[in-house]
């Protein structure tokens, strides 16, 4: 059976995600790297061809923005975590993430760990602290109103990985 491979991305809503996409778009501008679109990553993995994305996603409980609070600005070493906003994690995030698990034939249950990268690439630790002193962020929480899916690589290690993404289904957060 063939299969591809998605990430499920939670996308912020107005203030945030015009704040968010200019200083990524400013970082990527300054180490000359891709750009990419603020996310919060609630699963990646492969799914069946015969399982369909929006099927995935309509059968999610959500359906009204979400609100995640932000815990600190970081760095790794990992290329997908080379500056980020750690964020905390909530009963709703977990229910998202519980109901994509849910709908995708053995998915693995992903580790937890909501954070909003801001750049993808590979600095020394002392630029990466010197950028977490020198960012300062708006507001202590962020708020969600979208799912995107995500047409990815399996492994996500380069900027050409970066280049690669391409959204194939969204849906809106909507209060009902």
């Amino acid at each position: 059976m063939a299969v591809s491979y998605y990430s499920f991305w939670l996308v912020p809503q107005e203030p945030d995600l015009t704040y968010f996409q200019d200083l990524i778009n400013g970082l990527a501008e300054r180490f000359k790297t891709e750009p990419f679109y603020p996310h919060v990553t609630l699963y990646s993995g492969s799914l069946p061809a015969s399982l369909a994305v929006t099927a995935v996603v309509k059968g999610l409980s959500l359906t009204q923005p979400i609100e995640l609070e932000v815990i600190t600005l970081n760095y790794e070493t990992h290329f997908s975590k080379t500056l980020y906003v750690q964020l905390k994690q909530t009963v709703d995030f977990t229910q998202l993430v519980r109901d994509l698990v849910t709908a995708i034939p053995d998915a693995p249950q992903p580790r937890l760990d909501p954070h909003l990268s801001l750049l993808y690439h590979r600095l020394d630790a002392v630029t990466q602290q010197t950028l977490t002193e020198t960012i300062t962020l708006p507001r202590s929480t962020i708020q969600f109103d979208q799912i995107q899916v995500i047409a990815a690589p399996q492994n996500f290690e380069t900027q050409s990985h970066v280049a690669s993404l391409r959204c194939v289904h969204s849906k809106l957060l909507t209060l009902s």
